[in-house]
């Protein structure tokens, strides 16, 4: 009698001990999922901004043929350059990735 009162009282514990492992993988996995998700989303608004950062050089280009006083390059590339540089200078960190990289790495996700 008393065996299987062991026995029972090892067999509860051993439920109870997979259900909490259970639990907390369960737990590991949804957070894992949502910074994913996160992750992608991010990735999303980088092409979102790169996007965006061709609009605008194309608009100053635009600006700059036409007024020929202005100084500064009047190609696209080199707008680019000049922003990015200004933008190094102001303390921010410098645009290492291109819209290619951030594509591969969605593409991934």
């Amino acid at each position: 009698m008393n065996e299987h009162i062991i026995a029972g009282i090892f067999s509860l514990v051993g439920v109870v001990v997979g259900c909490f492992g259970t639990y907390f993988v369960s737990l590991k996995i949804q957070k894992y999922e949502r910074n994913r998700q996160r992750i992608k989303k991010y990735l999303e608004e980088i092409k979102g901004f790169y996007n965006l950062e061709q609009l605008y050089v194309a608009a100053v280009v635009d600006l700059r043929q036409k007024l020929p006083d202005e100084s500064g390059s009047k190609t696209s590339d080199g707008v680019k350059r000049e922003f990015r540089r200004k933008n190094e200078e102001n303390g921010n960190s410098p645009l290492t990735m291109t819209s290619l990289e951030v594509d591969k790495l969605i593409s991934r996700m």
